[in-house]
């Protein structure tokens, strides 16, 4: 389990720093990630696991991928591994749900290689490898001063990951998972364009929801994918800032045809209490 804060820090936090935030309009809230907050008594931890499970499997099946498994037993030993995790992250990230999710895909993928782009603090890149010890990883980030954890055997670069040379990989054997904040409809075309057709995206969000994300990449798949494109762009507000999305413009065009299959999974909010996630598996047609 994680470590925690001395007890002097947590009362200099709630008596001092605490009021001195609330006063400024901020929230101070310890880094402590949401799975340091578990059920003990067998049951209930039996309860969250087997109703996780259940949920994933019908995602699997949804997302036309085949289980490779035990769903179930992947389930309890991401409950087991997760407490390791090297990364402490509050807000911003993945939380328990997100990488129970990008875990049980992984191990359903079996991936020889993974792309990813968007690394963050590197809790993400820590799951792959939990899944797939033997697969090559590249991540993708243009900061990478706040990684907390860092895999010895991936390939770590800056640039963006298009404009990596990607013809020593076999795109049937790669999995590229996008967690950048960069339009998801981009991403399906770059993606298509370099023969990969196994996607997971991270923060889709449909038109209605989207103004509850920080940096919304869209247009995203939901706006992609919807089954009527209104005329009428999509218009939110976030911290002040206005956003707008065309319903039809040429890359959501684009995008469209290129995709086979998309699942947006469930949250898992229900099953586990913990925050909800938003991955979404993504199939693209094979060819140019």
């Amino acid at each position: 389990m994680q470590p925690r804060p001395p007890v002097y820090l947590e009362r200099l936090r709630r008596k001092v720093l605490s009021p001195l935030f609330d006063r400024l309009g901020y929230d101070l809230v310890p880094a402590a990630p949401d799975w340091s907050h578990r059920p003990t008594s067998p049951r209930e931890v039996t309860t969250l696991l087997e109703s996780a499970a259940a949920i994933l499997e019908r995602d699997l099946a949804a997302a036309g991928i085949a289980a490779g498994g035990d769903v179930l037993g992947h389930v309890q030993a991401f409950w087991q591994l997760i407490p390791s995790a090297p990364v402490r992250q509050r807000r911003g990230g993945s939380g328990f749900n997100g990488a129970l999710q990008l875990y049980v895909a992984m191990q359903a993928l079996k991936p020889d290689f993974v792309i990813e782009s968007g690394v963050f603090r590197g809790l993400t890149t820590w799951v792959i490898r939990q899944a797939c010890p033997r697969a090559r990883i590249f991540c993708h980030d243009p900061d990478l001063s706040g990684l907390q954890y860092r895999d010895r055997q991936a390939l770590y670069r800056t640039a963006d990951w298009s404009t990596a040379d990607w013809s020593k990989i076999d795109p049937a054997a790669t999995v590229a998972f996008f967690d950048d904040h960069v339009a998801q409809g981009r991403r399906v075309v770059e993606a298509q364009a370099r023969g990969l057709t196994r996607l997971l995206f991270d923060d889709d969000a449909a038109g209605h929801r989207i103004h509850a994300h920080g940096g919304p990449a869209h247009p995203t798949i939901a706006m992609i994918t919807g089954p009527e494109r209104s005329p009428e762009p999509i218009r939110w507000t976030r911290n002040g800032r206005a956003f707008e999305q065309a319903a039809d413009d040429a890359l959501v065009r684009q995008a469209a045809g290129l995709i086979l299959r998309s699942h947006a999974f469930d949250d898992l909010h229900r099953a586990t209490g913990y925050s909800p996630a938003r991955l979404t598996s993504v199939t693209l047609r094979s060819g140019p």
